[in-house]
C-alpha cells in the first residue's frame, strides 16, 4: 500500500479495535480472498454456502471455505463511501482479491429485471472516488473479470459487460444523463464500483463486480424488482459464479 501522511489510516482503526475489544491477531487477520455484499440475504446465504462463522465482535462478518480455499464474506452499508470504507479495512487485514456482489438499476430496455451485468467500468459520478486519485472510468481487475466471465459461462449464466453509473444520489437519476451513459457503453446504474475500483487501484488489490438488475429505469418509468421471483433466482445462480471465480483465479 502507498504511504502517505493521512492523519488515520486503515491500520490506525483495526489497531484501536484490536485493543478496544481485546481482539486476537488471528480474529483480525483475513485470508487473500474476500466477497463483499450489501445485503443481509445475499451475506445469510453465502455464510451458509461456505459455511462461514462469524466474527465474534461483528455479525457482518464470516470466514469459510469454498474448495481448498479460505473466504472471507463481509457487509458493507450501500452506497461509495461506506464500501470504500470497509474495502479498506478489509485490505489492511489480509484481503488482496475481492469481489463485490449486489444488485442494480437497469438503464437499458433490452436489460431486464433478474439480468446479469459484469461491470467493465464504471463513470464515477459520486465523490469518495476522487480520493484516490481516480479515473473518470476506474476499471476493475481484468483478472477477476476474466475469471468471472469464465465462471459465469461455465455455469451457463448469461450477462452483460458494459459500464455502470457509479451516484451517490438515486433519487437524481435523470434521463437525459442516463441516455448520454447507455451512448458511452454504460447498461447499469449502481452505488459503489467506481468507489471500490478506485481504492483498488490506490492500494494495489484485485477488485471486481457482479450485479443483478432488481429495477428497470431505461423505459418510460421505474419499475421495481426487488421482490420478484426472477431476481431472487438469478442472484442465487450469480452468487454461486462469485465463489467459482475468487476460488479459482491465479494469484
Amino acid at each position: 500500500m502507498r504511504k502517505s501522511d493521512d492523519i488515520i489510516t486503515p491500520g490506525h482503526f483495526i489497531d484501536y479495535l484490536r485493543q478496544t475489544l481485546k481482539l486476537s491477531p488471528a480474529e483480525i487477520r483475513l485470508p487473500p480472498r474476500g466477497i463483499m455484499v450489501f445485503g443481509g440475504d445475499d451475506f445469510e446465504a453465502l455464510r451458509r454456502t461456505i459455511h462461514g462463522r462469524r466474527a465474534s465482535w461483528s455479525a457482518g462478518q464470516c470466514v469459510g471455505r469454498a474448495g481448498r480455499h479460505r473466504l472471507f464474506v463481509g457487509r458493507s452499508p450501500i452506497g461509495a463511501p461506506a464500501a470504500a470504507t470497509i474495502l479498506e479495512e478489509m485490505a489492511v487485514r489480509g484481503v488482496r482479491d475481492c469481489i463485490t456482489f449486489g444488485a442494480c438499476g437497469s438503464l437499458r430496455e433490452d436489460l431486464p429485471i433478474g439480468s446479469v451485468v459484469l461491470p467493465t467500468f464504471a463513470y464515477a459520478d459520486e465523490g469518495t472516488s476522487r480520493h484516490y486519485d481516480a479515473p473518470r472510468h476506474p476499471r476493475p481487475s481484468p483478472s477477476l473479470v476474466a475469471a468471472i466471465r469464465a465462471a459465469c459461462r461455465g455455469q451457463g449464466l448469461s450477462f452483460r459487460a458494459g459500464g455502470v453509473w457509479t451516484t451517490d444520489a438515486p433519487y437524481r437519476e435523470t434521463r437525459v444523463m442516463a441516455r448520454k451513459l447507455t451512448g458511452s457503453g454504460v447498461v447499469a446504474v449502481e452505488m459503489e464500483a467506481a468507489a471500490l475500483f478506485a481504492v483498488a487501484r490506490f492500494r494495489g488489490l484485485r477488485v471486481a463486480s457482479l450485479l443483478v438488475v432488481s429495477d428497470e429505469l431505461g423505459g418510460e418509468g421505474w419499475i421495481p424488482g426487488f421482490r420478484n421471483p426472477v431476481f431472487l433466482r438469478a442472484k442465487r445462480r450469480a452468487s454461486r459464479a462469485v465463489l467459482d471465480a475468487l476460488t479459482k483465479v491465479a494469484r
